[in-house]
């Protein structure tokens, strides 16, 4: 279960990408990413889930190329106040795929 620095999404409906987020690039060995900075905004609606189990999963959209619909999510763990301050560290995997229909 997790007790400390629990994972957070930002609701995607709140986010203006021209004036909310920051491009930055990542260079690797053999190629040039981009990522994202947030500026913080009183609109961000930002939600939590504490406690997560082992068998739980949480599934974040990273992309899309509808038009209509969000691109990616927002997302970050944070120090939460409601920890206990003994708690173990968080514990985390991250896998990446993609879904082509």
């Amino acid at each position: 279960e997790v007790k400390s620095t629990p994972l957070a999404c930002c609701d995607a409906a709140t986010v203006r990408d021209d004036r909310d987020l920051l491009t930055f690039q990542i260079y690797y060995e053999d190629r040039v990413g981009e990522n994202y900075f947030a500026r913080h905004h009183e609109r961000h609606a930002w939600y939590y889930f504490p406690r997560m189990k082992r068998e739980e999963a949480l599934l974040i959209q990273q992309w899309d190329s509808k038009t209509d619909a969000a691109k990616f999510a927002l997302h970050s763990a944070f120090a939460d106040p409601a920890s206990p301050p003994d708690a173990p560290a968080r514990e985390s995997i991250e896998v990446r795929l993609v879904v082509v229909y």
